[in-house]
């Protein structure tokens, strides 16, 4: 298993990278080919990532300790009302500097995403001075 994932981790690098290398090369505003197949090969590698780091958490928890099991389907649901309070509190706004607009649904996606990546930011802030602060109180 530790074979496999490392092959895996090793070509979907290689494809970003190419990918990454390719958008670059192409580098005239007018063409967002490159950038769009780039922000939908991200979005495909975000979506597999949490599909299988979610997927392998369940087994895991089944194999380990069924009861186990409850706790990680009461989080797998909390990250769903997450996503889904971030979706519709996303405004889907027209892109800054762009001549040709990407679809509603992608502005949509990307604005979900970020709004995401700010939440879950400032949770990996404040659990980060929550931590300081607790090991600090506990050591005297």
């Amino acid at each position: 298993m530790n074979k496999f994932s490392k092959i895996i981790g090793w070509v979907l690098g290689i494809i970003g990278i190419v990918l990454g290398v390719w958008c670059l090369s192409k580098g005239e505003a007018s063409n967002e080919g490159p950038v769009n197949l780039l922000l939908r090969y991200s979005y495909f590698l975000l979506i597999a990532a949490v599909v299988i780091l979610l997927g392998l958490a369940l087994i895991m928890a089944a194999k380990n300790n069924p009861k186990s099991l409850i706790r990680a389907l009461i989080i797998l649901v909390g990250i769903a009302v997450l996503v889904g309070i971030a979706y519709a509190l996303a405004p889907g706004s027209p892109a800054v500097s762009v001549s040709k607009q990407p679809s509603s649904a992608l502005l949509k996606l990307t604005d979900t995403w970020l709004i995401l990546v700010y939440i879950l930011g400032g949770a990996a802030i404040l659990s980060i001075l929550f931590g300081v602060i607790r090991s600090a109180i506990t050591k005297k």
